[in-house]
């Protein structure tokens, strides 16, 4: 009942996104395939492999066309699922229902949460979620039971994930510590047997884009200095989810943070199951970081051990100050009265301290992701303007533009505010905008910085406004104009 709750509340909270119009890589979701083998075919100019995307993709386009509402009900539902998935997971670390349902209900609320469900290019994350955590319930109770249904599911659930996301690649070790921090018989055959099948799939995927994808397969491949900076962060930010703290911090004061952020892991990590949290965290932290950046969409991921593992702590610190509380509540006072005593006194306060702390901390989490994601809404919205005023105007060019004429776009947003949390808007996909949603086809698209580009404005070549205006006599040049949010003809 209480879990129906949660649904109802972020359901409530998120309704607005499903009114937002597709924006930057959405765009790139509507692909005509010919052929439904199409699908699953490794695409020469793209770094990753999302067959299991392509699929709802498609049907998503068979069944309800290109309507933005159902795209975003789509991301919202399996959000939802996803809170539902959350809760099973904490479940089966913590026995508290409580502490299970706070869990869920941090995890719904997260501050990481906007690009996920505020975009539908995201989608691949929230899929990632879903078929990782899948995975990793069922060979928890494969551990626990050793029935081969178990084991099934999770290496089916687990190929999904990989053909979801290539993050994934992070639920092998996780599924390995878990399997030799849990499993009372350390048989390598059964070891072999379980994480052969996603493995294999893994490197074999790997090996095919290796040979047929034209770009490098890496979207960043960052020095060994420059991902650690984003491990560090990473945690800095999963443990002190407040962007608005944190994005005003100094750099050099990072590391020192982390090291407070260890001397308290240090302290409460005790048994295997707070261990197995940790190195599960970290793992898919080390992936995106040597492969990317951070970003929102990945903390998704992230976050769901690093809460389990706040949950698991809290959970003992009250359960000890409870055991406490009643053992001094039993005690008789020298005084003659209940608390009186100086032992009873300077126990008293130590013992209510901890859950005190603990309901505080937890309070900053959640309020500090409503607040971020309720004000990352207005930019969102925002991003969706803009994408329908361009395609509404674009249209007016329909019978003059030919599929000879190459076309100049100056100063487009690449996002719709100038913070690191971006809003996208033209990221990617304005091609595939262009000649879907427009029916325009030009031969080329050129984009250009000129004048004073903002912070957001996508990466381009600068040219001055006197040879802008040179360019614009003999060819076609659109403007966007900050005021209007949309693109002027330069004439």
């Amino acid at each position: 009942m209480v879990l129906l709750i949660v649904l109802f509340l972020a359901f409530l909270f998120y309704k607005e996104t499903l009114f937002y119009y597709f924006i930057s890589d959405d765009f790139l979701s509507f692909v005509k395939y010919k052929h439904f083998f199409d699908l699953v075919k490794i695409n020469p100019d793209s770094n990753h492999y999302s067959p299991v995307v392509g699929v709802f993709n498609y049907f998503l386009h068979q069944i309800f066309l290109p309507n933005p509402f159902f795209y975003h009900l789509f991301s919202l539902s399996t959000h939802l699922i996803n809170i539902c998935l959350v809760y099973w997971l904490t479940r089966l670390f913590i026995k508290d229902k409580v502490k299970g349902i706070i869990a869920c209900l941090i995890f719904a609320f997260f501050f990481a949460n906007y690009e996920v469900v505020y975009w539908y290019g995201a989608s691949n994350n929230l899929l990632l979620v879903t078929f990782y955590i899948l995975s990793l319930i069922f060979l928890m109770k494969f551990v626990q039971t050793k029935k081969t249904v178990y084991s099934l599911i999770f290496q089916i659930a687990a190929v999904v994930a990989i053909l979801t996301h290539e993050y994934a690649v992070s639920l092998i070790p996780v599924g390995l510590t878990y399997w030799f921090l849990f499993t009372k018989e350390k048989n390598l055959m059964k070891l072999i047997k379980i994480f052969l099948f996603p493995s294999v799939i893994f490197l074999l995927i790997t090996i095919l884009k290796f040979f047929l994808v034209k770009i490098p397969l890496l979207v960043r491949t960052s020095s060994l200095l420059k991902s650690t900076a984003f491990i560090l962060r990473s945690f800095v930010y999963l443990f002190i989810p407040n962007p608005y703290l944190i994005d005003k911090i100094p750099n050099f004061l990072i590391p020192i943070i982390f090291l407070e952020i260890l001397v308290f892991l240090f302290r409460f990590t005790k048994n295997k199951r707070t261990l197995f949290l940790l190195i599960w965290a970290s793992f898919t932290i080390f992936v995106y970081s040597v492969t990317s950046a951070p970003q929102a969409r990945y903390f998704y991921l992230s976050s769901i051990p690093i809460i389990i593992y706040i949950l698991s702590v809290a959970s003992v610190e009250i359960k000890s100050a409870d055991t406490y509380f009643r053992i001094f509540r039993e005690a008789p006072s020298a005084e003659g009265e209940e608390g009186g005593s100086p032992f009873m006194r300077k126990y008293g306060i130590k013992l209510f301290l901890p859950k005190s702390n603990t309901i505080f901390y937890l309070l900053f989490i959640l309020i500090s992701g409503l607040v971020f994601l309720q004000n990352q809404k207005y930019y969102w919205q925002l991003s969706s303007e803009i994408t329908k005023n361009v395609i509404k105007d674009m249209k007016k060019y329909q019978s003059t533009i030919k599929k000879t004429d190459v076309l100049y776009f100056v100063n487009l947003p690449d996002s719709s505010n100038d913070s690191i949390w971006k809003a996208y808007v033209f990221r990617a996909g304005f091609k595939e905008l262009l000649n879907n949603f427009v029916n325009i086809y030009p031969k080329e698209i050129v984009f250009l910085r000129s004048f004073t580009p903002t912070n957001h404005t996508i990466e381009a070549p600068y040219v001055s406004p006197n040879k802008l205006k040179t360019l614009a006599k003999e060819n076609i040049v659109f403007v966007y104009k900050e005021d209007l949010k949309t693109v002027v003809l330069v004439k």
